[in-house]
């Protein structure tokens, strides 16, 4: 036994000489990943290109499931040919028995899900997150010289019909070459940045634009039905029964679903009591039709809607109802009806499985349930608040895709953010905002999994800050230690990396705020937090080196870049946070950690080409001397957040290009297949699809990287501490490379086209002929890691923004000769756009929506000479100031604000 210890110490301290030397220029002759990528020129001209917008027919239909639900109320996704699937709307949480029921697989080993078998949005739907099957649709009947047609509106009786997906808003496209109208269809749920209630109704928009591309006029009607689904699961006929009623009321027409529960039955507490409907807007009166009991479709279109017309069935039946409208186009006319269907389920009745473990849980609804008091409620308040509603969405979507960047990326970096859409995310009516890792998977709005999202903090930073004051800072903070339980009260223990994400999202949420009342209200338990951060640095030399426990769910041993960057950067974070309070002392403290940190990380990790770890033995998980990427995620959080370096240029920017050449493949399944070290992996990258694999050995190390390595397991926890992630390919840490790339790199230069192209793979991974484009799977479905995504597009743009100081700066990485995007801030969003013609710069922000402060403007220029002018809404003003340091040029005025629809436009001379 002593012989094979000190042999183990001999092996150990070799290895130990190895990784700590400069790196062999020898590749070990069995690593698989090329160096050289082999993309054609077509795919990298993509990169940049502004392209097209991409429209779907045909094949790339059957797996396209959009969410078009409001924030936390649900899930409900529209299909490729406009109809409604996955009614997972009832439920707001499910305990163990019911996802057995469902079929849902609990061994997290074969968590492929969705990604190896995505669902097909029709006919028999045999997903195990496939909600209730629920009878909805609609059909046009036109009448004309040459007949009567009924078609409903579907790919079989349109099969040219195309898909147009920008989330949050679908567009279905139904033409024939014998159909004498032209439809379009516009489905989405409101969604307004910066507005989160407004964004978080129970409701669908439904609006179809119907244009005659006939020559003669055409007599029409579009009729839509919805089954009466309230209370799904129940079915006992001694319990009540279901009702339908047709209301006229001011300016809406409404089909209102609901349930007659009878006395003692308790099917008021039951799963799915509540209401749904199906309303329309602003019709003209005499010409609605619909019936509250639907039979054959043909008579359907010959019944005149009779307000307080009342159908009801028993329990074990279905019942069905319609409602429509019939109009006349002449030749070229354009008409819009406008359907609403909107549901009522706010309550929460399961008592086991982990969301049951909740605060008060048994006290808590869905957040909608004291905003109205019916489904019928719901369309009230979107009709009255229509224009508000309606127009600042489509609003959001003009501006968002009013850019210059590929549609490609502007497609991709948005999607990921539809998983506030889903039963990902919840919202109780106590105001906690609350999420799983993925749909139904991993509680409690877990520290290290959320740590990579940026869309919700960017978009909704008010939920954000929530998390913050009512999660992080109070149910899950020991307030004698400061350590913060990274998935509230579910798990009250401490993850390194979740702990210091939460401080370095502390900053985030301070600096998208107009003022330092957030920070101040929350420092005392701040700097508890950041206490308890630092006691794991005994040394105060900027790297832990104890037990890490971290989002690959082991504890890891010893000094990596990892984990010790983003230590680096919750204390810079700090810092920043400190000096604003006026806690200069503590200030000094963090600054002297992160310089410290700054010296010593790269002196003792750094192998000349990349970031490495030194574990002090084998005996746990470890990276060694593999290329992980995650390696410099806290340098990755600093461009973020706007916050001094915590890693150096050089060799930040040498770890990031060794993950292109280590890491990215473009055959990422096949490199897991063919990797032999380590055993078991769940497939998010088939044979043939590109991506970055989580950590790489080009110089080998890979058979130290745990005892239990090359043993094969169907046991998740032995599986799990073999490293069973290193070989996986997974979005949200993809993302976060991506942006970082961008962000590091020179504006149109090889760095960024590495970042976009990380990008790039990902979205062809999602492309609509494999699987659902709009369900981004990690460990459950619409993984909100993903939407890190968001972070590559404030990459791509160079974003920069401190509320609290009037700071907002662009450094547009993609173009930026000829640049357009938008941008959201605390209190606004509108777009940016730059120009340069010649021997002129002109840069222009344009509000579309709240207001900006502005003190502060950090543009890049070249060789600028001087400011020729500064116009606010087509007016020069010379109240401002500006200052050139390089080719950064910084415009100063004293708390101007910028309102809606107002202009700011600065023109610069060149050299």
């Amino acid at each position: 036994m002593r012989t094979t210890k000190a042999i183990e110490i001999i092996i150990d301290l070799a290895f130990f000489m190895i990784i700590t030397c400069p790196i062999y220029s020898q590749v070990n002759k069995n690593f698989i990943i090329p160096e050289n990528k082999g993309f054609s020129e077509e795919w990298i001209s993509e990169l940049t290109n502004r392209g097209e917008p991409e429209v779907w027919s045909g094949e790339k239909l059957k797996y396209i499931g959009m969410p078009v639900g409001g924030i936390a109320c649900g899930q409900l996704y529209l299909s490729g040919d406009g109809n409604l699937w996955l009614w997972d709307i009832f439920k707001s949480n499910y305990s163990r028995e019911d996802v057995r029921g469902m079929g849902l697989k609990l061994d997290l080993m074969t968590m492929n899900g969705h990604y190896t078998d995505p669902v097909k949005s029709e006919g028999d739907i045999h997903s195990p997150r496939n909600g209730v099957d629920v009878e909805q649709g609609f059909a046009i009947r036109i009448k004309t010289t040459g007949g009567t047609q009924i078609r409903k509106l579907d790919k079989y009786d349109f099969p040219d019909v195309r898909f147009r997906g920008e989330w949050p808003v679908g567009r279905v496209k139904y033409d024939a070459p014998d159909f004498p109208l032209s439809i379009q269809l516009e489905a989405f749920s409101p969604f307004i940045p910066l507005d989160p209630r407004n964004s978080a109704l129970p409701a669908t928009i439904l609006s179809f634009e119907l244009t005659n591309i006939g020559i003669e006029e055409v007599y029409a009607s579009l009729l839509g039905w919805l089954q009466n689904a309230t209370c799904p699961y129940d079915k006992e006929s001694g319990s009540g029964y279901r009702r339908n009623k047709l209301i006229k009321k001011a300016a809406l027409n409404t089909l209102f679903c609901d349930i007659e529960s009878f006395p003692g039955s308790g099917l008021n507490e039951h799963h799915g009591y509540g209401s749904m409907s199906l309303s329309l807007i602003n019709g003209n009166e005499e010409n609605i039709i619909g019936s509250p009991a639907m039979g054959n479709l043909e008579e359907e279109f010959l019944y005149q809607f009779e307000s307080g017309a009342l159908k009801t069935e028993e329990l074990s039946k279905k019942l069905v109802g319609s409602l429509g409208e019939n109009i006349v186009l002449a030749p070229g006319e354009q008409k819009t009806l406008t359907f609403l269907l909107t549901w009522y389920f706010p309550f929460h009745q399961a008592k086991d499985g982990e969301m049951a473990r909740i605060q008060d849980f048994s006290n808590l609804n869905r957040h909608y349930k004291d905003w109205f008091s019916d489904a019928a409620d719901v369309s009230a308040f979107i009709t009255k608040n229509f224009n508000y509603l309606i127009g600042n969405t489509l609003k959001w979507n003009q501006t968002w895709y009013n850019s210059t960047l590929p549609y490609w990326f502007l497609d991709r970096t948005m999607i990921p953010t539809d998983a506030l859409a889903t039963q990902t995310v919840h919202w109780f009516d106590n105001g906690r905002f609350w999420g799983w890792e993925g749909v139904e998977s991993c509680a409690g709005t877990c520290t290290h999994g959320w740590n990579y999202a940026q869309a919700l903090a960017h978009l909704f930073p008010g939920l954000e800050r929530d998390i913050r004051r009512r999660v992080d800072y109070g149910i899950a903070f020991d307030s004698i230690t400061g350590a913060i339980g990274y998935r509230g009260e579910i798990d009250m223990s401490p993850a390194i990396d979740g702990h210091a994400g939460v401080i370095i999202r502390t900053w985030r949420e301070h600096i998208m705020t107009a003022d330092n009342k957030f920070l101040e209200e929350l420092w005392p338990n701040i700097k508890k937090a950041v206490k308890w951060l630092i006691s794991n640095d005994p040394d105060l030399n900027g790297i832990i080196e104890g037990a890490q426990k971290n989002t690959l769910d082991a504890s890891w041993f010893g000094p990596n870049t990892w984990i010790s960057s983003v230590y680096c950067a919750a204390i810079k974070a700090a810092e920043q946070m400190a000096g604003i309070i006026g806690d200069f002392s503590f200030a000094d403290t963090c600054r002297m950690i992160t310089e410290r940190g700054y010296k010593n990380i790269p002196e003792l990790l750094f192998n000349g080409e990349y970031f490495i770890h030194k574990p002090p033995d084998f005996n746990n998980i470890n990276s060694n001397n593999g290329c992980h990427i995650d390696q410099v995620l806290g340098q990755s959080w600093a461009m973020q957040t706007g916050l001094p370096r915590v890693l150096p240029q050089e060799e930040t920017q040498s770890a990031l290009n060794s993950i292109w050449k280590y890491n990215f493949t473009p055959d990422a399944g096949g490199y897991a297949i063919n990797h032999k070290a380590i055993k078991g992996h769940r497939k998010y990258a088939l044979e043939g699809e590109a991506g970055l694999i989580m950590t790489t050995w080009p110089y080998g190390g890979d058979s130290l990287a745990d005892p239990r390595m090359n043993e094969k397991t169907e046991d998740f926890e032995t599986w799990l501490g073999a490293g069973g992630y290193f070989d996986e390919c997974m979005t949200g840490f993809e993302y976060q490379v991506a942006s970082h790339m961008i962000f590091e790199g020179e504006p149109d230069g090889d760095m960024v086209r590495k970042g976009l192209a990380v990008v790039k793979a990902i979205h062809d991974r999602y492309s609509p002929e494999k699987r659902n484009p709009f369900n981004e799977i990690e460990c459950g479905d619409h993984y909100a890691r993903a939407m890190a995504a968001y972070g590559a597009f404030v990459a791509a743009c160079g974003f920069r923004y401190n509320g609290p100081l009037g700071l907002l700066g662009f450094d547009p990485k993609v173009s930026p000769n000829n640049f357009r995007s938008a941008f959201v801030t605390s209190e606004g969003w509108g777009s940016f756009m730059q120009m340069r013609v010649q021997e002129k710069q002109v840069n222009e922000l344009r509000i579309s929506y709240g207001q900006l402060k502005l003190n502060q403007l950090e543009i890049r220029v070249k060789n600028t000479a001087d400011i020729s002018e500064v116009l606010i809404n087509g007016k020069k003003i010379s109240r401002y100031a500006f200052n050139r340091d390089m080719e950064l040029l910084t415009l100063y005025f004293d708390n101007y604000i910028l309102h809606e629809g107002e202009c700011l436009s600065i023109a610069s001379l060149l050299e």
